[in-house]
C-alpha cells in the first residue's frame, strides 16, 4: 500500500502550519538496501512566502507531529521529498511551517544590534529534530563533541530506534544516551566492542566514517572496500589511515561535505594573482559541534537526487536512457539531468564527460549506450562499422550549430570562401595570407584529428563524404587533438618574428561558450571568419545562410522499441520544454517548420 496523503498549505505567520489533505498515492522510491523509502509530497506553494520562510517548511508524521529528519529543502527546489525507515512507509505525513529559534550562544550584539551568527544548517537541523540545545538552550558550536553527542545526533537524523541493550559495559540504562547506543550499535554504525566511550572527543576523521556508515544504511553512498587515495585532493591525503579513508571516498572529496581546514600554500596564481589555498582534513582533530551540524546539514541536501515532475512524466525516474556524445555537446548531457533531477550530479547514470564523437558512435554501435548527442552525422568509416554490426541509426535534428574557422585576432584577414578553405586543407597551395588577401604573414593551418566530431565535419564540407584526404603539409604538422586545445593551440601558434597567424576549426556553440579558455591561455584572441561572405551567427546559422550551418543531433538505433527511453528522449527534445533545454545548454532551438520535419523523423 501506498502512503496516502492531503496537501492543503495553510502558513499562518504566528504559528505552525500544517498540511492536510485528501488520499492520493505519492511518488516513493525505494532506497538501495531496503531499509528506507524515499516519498515525494505534493503541495501549493504560497506565492508570499519568502526565502526565510521556505527554509521553515518541513515535513513531519501526521500522528505523533516528529519531524522527519531526512527531508529536502523547498527552498532550493520545486518538490518537497521525505526519507522515512521503510517500515514507516505507509504512515501518513503532513507538511508544516516550524517556528523561528535562536540559540542564545549564537546571538552577538554590535552597535545595540543584535546578529544571529549559528553554523550553517542550524536552523535546518534544528526544525527536523536533529540538533537540541544543552540544558540552558545553548549551542556550543566551538565545543567538541563526545561520541555520545555525535551518535545520537546521526541516530536522530536517520530516525533510528532503540534495539535493546547495546551490550557495551559502559552503558547502562539510565543513561541519556542509552537508545541512542542500542540504535547505533544496531544499525551497524556504533562497532560491537566492550565499550561505547560516551565522553570521548570525536575525531574529525572518526565523524566523516560514521556518517559515511549513516549514509550507507540509508543506501545513499557506498563505502569503498579498496580505497584509491589518489582520488582525494586533500593536501595532507597521505596522512589519513586506512581505517578512515573509505569514509572519505564516500563523500568523493566534495567540497561542501567534510570537515576541512582551508590553509595558503604559500604560492601565488600567476594568471589571477590570488593566493593558493588547499585543503586539509586534519583526520585527527577533535571536531566541533559547528563542524559536525554543518556536515550533516549539506549531507542532508545534496547526498542524492530527487526527480522533478519532468522525469516523472516520462518515466525516467525509473529508467533513464544511458547517454554519450561528443566534447562539444556535453552540455545537453548536464542541461538533460539538471531539468530532469534536483542533484543530478548525485544520479547514478549521470556522466562526468562524453566519450567524444567516434567512441560514442561505437558505444551507440555496440549497444552500450541508448542515445548520443551528436554535433555530426556518422563519418564514413562509422557508417561503414554500423553496417557491419547489423545496425541502422536514427539521427533526429534537436537543435542548430555549425562548423567555424577562426585565426587570430590581430589576422587583418576578416573571411574566405569554401574554395580557398579547401584549398588550403585539402590542396596545400597556400602557405601565406596574402595569397588569399590576407596580411603578409605565416598560414598555420591547425587540424582535428581523424576520430574528432570536427573532423567529420571537415569530411562533410571539404573531403567530399571522405574521398579527399587533407593535404600531407596540413595532416603531418599541426593537430589539435582536444576540443579545448582546438582553440588554445591557434591562440598560442602566432608568432612575430617572422610574423605568423594561425587557423583552426571546431563547431559555433562549442567556440562561444568555451572561448573563457583563452584567458587560460598564452596565446592572445581569437575572432571567427566568414565563409563565402557570411558572419556565423546564431541569426545566419538558424536562417541557413551561412553556409556551414547543420544540426545538433540525438541519435539512437533504429530498432529501439516505440516508447524506449530513447526515442521518449527524443520526443522530449522536441517538445517547448526540450526546447528551452537545448537554449539552457547553449545552442540553438530549432524554428517551427524545422520541429516538424524532425518529428516526422520519430
Amino acid at each position: 500500500m501506498k502512503r496516502l496523503l492531503a496537501l492543503t498549505l495553510c502558513l499562518a505567520l504566528l504559528c505552525p502550519a500544517a498540511l492536510a489533505a485528501e488520499g492520493e498515492e505519492l511518488w516513493q522510491r525505494t532506497e538501495p538496501g531496503g531499509n528506507y523509502v524515499t516519498i515525494r509530497l505534493d503541495y501549493s506553494r504560497d506565492e508570499d512566502m519568502d526565502w526565510s520562510m521556505l527554509r521553515r517548511v518541513g515535513v513531519r508524521d501526521a500522528d505523533t507531529k516528529e519531524p522527519v529528519p531526512l527531508s529536502s529543502d523547498l527552498a532550493w527546489g520545486e518538490e518537497l521529498f521525505a526519507t522515512v525507515p521503510a517500515e514507516d512507509a505507509d504512515r501518513p505525513l503532513e507538511v508544516f511551517l516550524g517556528e523561528e529559534h535562536q540559540f542564545p550562544d549564537c546571538v552577538e550584539v554590535w552597535q545595540d544590534h543584535a546578529y544571529y551568527y549559528p553554523p550553517g544548517g542550524t536552523e535546518e537541523l534544528y526544525l527536523r529534530g536533529v540538533v537540541r540545545g544543552d540544558g540552558a538552550g545553548n549551542l556550543n558550536p566551538d565545543q567538541t563533541i563526545t561520541r555520545a553527542e555525535a551518535f545520537a545526533m546521526v541516530c536522530r537524523l536517520l530516525s533510528l530506534e532503540s534495539a535493546g541493550d547495546p551490550g557495551y559495559e559502559d552503558v547502562s540504562p539510565d543513561d541519556w544516551y542509552y537508545e541512542a547506543a542500542s540504535a547505533a550499535r544496531a544499525a551497524g554504525l556504533a562497532a560491537a566492542d566492550t565499550n561505547f566511550n560516551p565522553t570521548r572527543t570525536v575525531t574529525r576523521g572518526e565523524f566523516t566514517v560514521m556518517l559515511a556508515r549513516a549514509m550507507e544504511y540509508v543506501g545513499w553512498v557506498t563505502i569503498p572496500e579498496d580505497g584509491d587515495r589518489s582520488r582525494l585532493t586533500l593536501g595532507d591525503a597521505d596522512q589519513i589511515p586506512d581505517w578512515a579513508l573509505g569514509g572519505y571516498l564516500a563523500f568523493e572529496d566534495d567540497y561542501s561535505m567534510g570537515i576541512y581546514t582551508i590553509q595558503s600554500t604559500g604560492e601565488i596564481d600567476e594568471v589571477y594573482g590570488e593566493e593558493i589555498t588547499q585543503r586539509l582534513a586534519q583526520w585527527d582533530l577533535g571536531a566541533t559541534r559547528g563542524e559536525v551540524i554543518t556536515f550533516m546539514d549539506n549531507v542532508r541536501q545534496w547526498i542524492t537526487w530527487y526527480p522533478k515532475q519532468t522525469a516523472i512524466d516520462l518515466g525516467f525516474d525509473q529508467e533513464m536512457p544511458v547517454v554519450d556524445g561528443s566534447t562539444s555537446t556535453y552540455p545537453y548531457t548536464t542541461a538533460l539531468y539538471g531539468a530532469l533531477f534536483t542533484n543530478y550530479e548525485r544520479h547514478p547514470q549521470f556522466p562526468e564527460s562524453h566519450s567524444k564523437s567516434h567512441e560514442s558512435y561505437e558505444r551507440l554501435i555496440s549497444g552500450e549506450v541508448d542515445a548520443l548527442f551528436a554535433a555530426t552525422l556518422p563519418s564514413e568509416d562509422l557508417k561503414d562499422l554500423a553496417k557491419e554490426a547489423g545496425v541502422e541509426l536514427t539521427c533526429i535534428p534537436i537543435a542548430y550549430d555549425a562548423m567555424v574557422f577562426f585565426t587570430n585576432a590581430e589576422n587583418s584577414i576578416t573571411g574566405l570562401t569554401m574554395q580557398q578553405i579547401q584549398d588550403i586543407y585539402v590542396w596545400g597551395k597556400y602557405d601565406n595570407w596574402s595569397q588569399v588577401g590576407g596580411p603578409d604573414a605565416g598560414l598555420l593551418p591547425y587540424r582535428r584529428n581523424a576520430d574528432s566530431g570536427s573532423h567529420a565535419l571537415m569530411e562533410q564540407y571539404f573531403l567530399e563524404g571522405g574521398k579527399l584526404t587533407l593535404s600531407p603539409d596540413v595532416n603531418n604538422v599541426l593537430t589539435s587533438y582536444a576540443m579545448s586545445s582546438a582553440l588554445t593551440d591557434v591562440a598560442e601558434a602566432m608568432t612575430t618574428n617572422p610574423l605568423a597567424y594561425a587557423m583552426g576549426y571546431s563547431v559555433y556553440y562549442y567556440y562561444v561558450n568555451s572561448y573563457w579558455l583563452l584567458f587560460d591561455s598564452s596565446g592572445g584572441d581569437l575572432k571567427l571568419l566568414a565563409v563565402d561572405g557570411v558572419v556565423p551567427s546564431e541569426e545566419t546559422i538558424a536562417d541557413g545562410s551561412y553556409p556551414l550551418a547543420g544540426y545538433n543531433y540525438l541519435v539512437f538505433r533504429s530498432d529501439e522499441p516505440a516508447d524506449s527511453p530513447a526515442r521518449r528522449l527524443a520526443a522530449f527534445l522536441l517538445t517547448q520544454e526540450g526546447q528551452t533545454l537545448v537554449t539552457n545548454a547553449g545552442f540553438g532551438a530549432l524554428s517551427q517548420s524545422d520541429l516538424a520535419k524532425a518529428k516526422d523523423l520519430l
